[in-house]
């Protein structure tokens, strides 16, 4: 059984602060366990009180042994690695500031440039962290295509007429009441 057994009554106090006024839950939880074990709870107990395993309950207390108040907080390094760097969000940050309006266009400028896919939703993380809003601008039907749209399909629309054409496939267009503007002219029956 392993127990803080040397703490000193100006540690208690300190640690009684914490407890109390910690805006942080896991520093709380810490400290009342360090409380607790001078106290001469046992390990099982304390598991049992904070709803964690032994090897946890072991960790904080090597954690005071060893770095004291600091051992409290939880190192630097947790969770995913960034996918972008520093340079590289503050590159996709200027790029949001120069055309606010799409981010799919970031989106490919980003896989150009440096070879990342990054979704959406991580570009609107990168521009809430510098208080941007982004909000989906809505299209009507009346706007013209943007510039890389046309640049893809123009050549497949060219495509599709040379197939015509040659009597491979047919053509028919669709006006606004989704009939065949070629059935329209009084060929169909």
């Amino acid at each position: 059984m392993r127990l803080i057994r040397d703490l000193n009554p100006e540690s208690q106090k300190m640690l009684e602060r914490i407890y109390r006024a910690s805006k942080h839950h896991q520093v709380r939880e810490r400290a009342k366990c360090i409380l607790l074990s001078f106290q001469g709870t046992t390990i099982e107990e304390l598991s049992g009180i904070f709803g964690v395993t032994r090897k946890t309950i072991y960790n904080w207390l090597t954690a005071w042994e060893d770095r004291k108040l600091i051992g409290f907080y939880n190192r630097r390094g947790r969770g995913r690695k960034p996918k972008l760097t520093e340079a590289q969000g503050q590159q996709v940050i200027d790029w949001v500031k120069e055309e606010p309006k799409s981010l799919k266009k970031i989106q490919i400028k980003i896989v150009e440039e440096g070879k990342l896919t990054v979704s959406k939703d991580k570009i609107k993380r990168l521009i809430k962290k510098i208080n941007m809003r982004w909000k989906r601008v809505r299209r009507g039907v009346a706007k013209t295509p943007d510039e890389w749209e046309l640049e893809v399909k123009l050549p497949i629309l060219e495509e599709l007429k040379k197939q015509e054409k040659r009597g491979e496939i047919e053509i028919g267009y669709l006006d606004e009441m989704g009939g065949d503007s070629k059935l329209r002219g009084g060929q169909a029956s």
